[in-house]
């Protein structure tokens, strides 16, 4: 008699969200910017310097991010301030960072 297969624990929209946002956090360059926005607002300029990237490169990958609506944006004045909407998405880099990586890789 064959086996039964098991259900699904999720529905499928799950893992179409999970893997866009892994699609999203693919970039090493995103998610070094994730990093510095976690804890506080901070401009273009900034991001460039820490990076040492281009700003029209800084700006690409923070639009995308909007886009995305992992990041948002308030202008004050001149400046575009950027922040991470939900801090704990950098919870789940340190989960990958846990996982012995190098055995997949």
């Amino acid at each position: 008699m064959a086996k039964e297969a098991t259900k699904s624990p999720h529905k499928k929209e799950f893992y179409i969200k999970c893997a866009e946002l892994f699609k999203i956090m693919s970039n090493p360059k995103r998610l070094e910017i994730l990093n510095i926005i976690k804890d506080r607002e901070v401009t273009v300029n900034e991001i460039s310097k820490i990076l040492g990237t281009r700003k029209s490169n800084t700006s690409q990958h923070l639009a995308y991010l909007r886009y995305t609506g992992i990041v948002t944006a308030k202008r004050n004045g001149k400046n575009i301030f950027y922040k991470l909407v939900d801090p704990k998405i950098i919870d789940s880099c340190k989960i990958l960072s846990e996982i012995k990586i190098n055995k997949y890789l």
